[in-house]
């Protein structure tokens, strides 16, 4: 059983769009905030094909930590999004590899609240 390490609290800062060698549309989501074991938070979320007629598709999330003794951890990690019915929200989950453990991130993505937020959980054990 995967055991909770912390939550997080992501703020939308902006959000910016690329394509990748392939031609398809990339959605960076870049979102600032607190992980309450990591410190202060920088992360994008990149989600590929996020069009209206897509319910799932593939996320990358690239970040970094900032612990307030000094340190840092660099992060980043391949997993899905899920588009939620009838809303402009998405269900995430990551695994992150970092400098050091694995952690996975299961969150969701609301544009109404403009926040990213869920919980981060061991994936070494």
């Amino acid at each position: 059983m995967e055991e909770a390490l912390d939550t997080f609290e992501l703020k939308h800062v902006s959000t910016t769009y690329s394509e990748d060698k392939e031609g398809n549309a990339l959605t960076h989501f870049n979102c600032r905030g607190n992980a309450a074991g990591f410190g202060l938070v920088y992360d994008t979320a990149i989600f590929y094909d996020l069009k209206s007629n897509v319910n799932s598709g593939r996320l990358k999330r690239i970040g970094h930590a900032f612990a307030r003794d000094g340190t840092y951890v660099l992060g980043q990690g391949d997993g899905r999004w899920e588009r939620v019915p009838g809303e402009h929200a998405w269900k995430t989950e990551v695994v992150f590899e970092l400098d050091g453990p694995r952690i996975k991130s299961v969150g969701e993505l609301r544009l109404d609240t403009e926040t990213h937020s869920g919980t981060n959980f061991s994936v070494d054990h």
